[in-house]
């Protein structure tokens, strides 16, 4: 019998959380492996327990809750990953559902292909319908490599969802963990799967059964998204430096890379302020190489923990 642990990190958002664990409860076809969801309350008051009990979910699944009070992402995911018992590790944010066949399509990928890391599409649903640039803005939440099953994916760390993917317990054991220095900016999933890539394992796509992201009307703001998207430049560079050694070359390539996006699209994104409006896409590129070539200063938006937007 296979124990499956999915670990939820949650932080003030209640109606999303219940959303999150319910999907989870309504996994089929796992036959004699066993679910345990760990939801790790993230909000120095807590409150997550409660209002799991308030939704009637929490006696329909094994569920436990534990409290982190010290905000962030990172802190967050190391408090489910002490907890969770299960021999694989799944992740799935409390903005997100995964859909009834999700935990047996990706089980059933990992053992086919012996992976250690499995990784999947996430597809953004969005809970308004933006005056403008809707499509850019699904995108802009949407994760999806486009790969058949099975792929590698040992190359594309950057470009990984965390949510919806399988981890063997293996891949941990040697003490790997998120980096708390990225509680407050991210990137720490690209840190860990570097480092899972650095160690060795295995790490394939599987196409099928793609977790949603229920965007709320909160985040469909082009101001968000480039902040975003700077940060994700920031990331680019930040996150191989924290690596030991540093990757001073992958560093360097995306500076280069930084330059030709500020090149190429900041002039574009000027004038297209001058004719009325920012562009969308052009902006996002031009700020995300921006973030590369800042990347050394360490600040700039702070999306998780007292930054987080529900």
């Amino acid at each position: 019998m296979t124990e499956v642990s999915v670990i939820v990190p949650t932080l003030r958002r209640p109606d999303g959380l219940g959303r999150a664990v319910a999907s989870l409860a309504a996994q089929t076809g796992l036959g004699d492996r066993t679910l345990e969801i760990v939801v790790v309350d993230n909000a120095p008051e807590g409150g997550a327990e409660k209002a799991l009990l308030a939704d009637d979910v929490a006696g329909a699944v094994s569920l436990r809750v534990v409290h982190e009070p010290r905000m962030g992402v990172a802190t967050a995911r190391n408090a489910g990953l002490a907890a969770a018992r299960g021999e694989v590790i799944g992740f799935l944010d409390d903005d997100c559902t995964a859909p009834p066949d999700w935990l047996a399509a990706r089980l059933a990928c990992l053992e086919d292909t012996g992976a250690d890391a499995l990784f999947g599409p996430r597809h953004a649903v969005l809970e308004a319908e933006p005056q403008r640039d809707a499509a850019w803005f699904a995108a802009s939440f949407t994760q999806d490599l486009g790969l058949p099953s099975g792929a590698p994916v040992d190359g594309r760390c950057d470009y990984l969802p965390l949510t919806g993917s399988l981890f063997r317990r293996a891949c941990f054991d040697t003490g790997l963990a998120f980096d708390p220095r990225l509680d407050r900016l991210g990137g720490e999933d690209v840190l860990l799967f570097k480092s899972v890539r650095a160690a060795g394992a295995r790490m394939v796509w599987c196409a099928e059964a793609p977790v949603l992201e229920h965007v709320p009307a909160s985040r469909l703001d082009h101001g968000y998204i480039w902040r975003r998207r700077y940060a994700s430049g920031q990331i680019r560079c930040l996150v191989p430096s924290l690596l030991a050694p540093p990757l001073r070359r992958e560093i360097a390539v995306q500076m280069a890379k930084g330059a030709a996006q500020v090149a190429l699209a900041g002039p574009l994104a000027v004038a297209g302020r001058l004719a009325g409006r920012w562009p969308p896409q052009a902006t996002a590129i031009a700020l995300s190489g921006l973030g590369k070539l800042g990347w050394w200063r360490k600040t700039g938006p702070r999306l998780y923990g007292e930054g987080h937007v529900g």
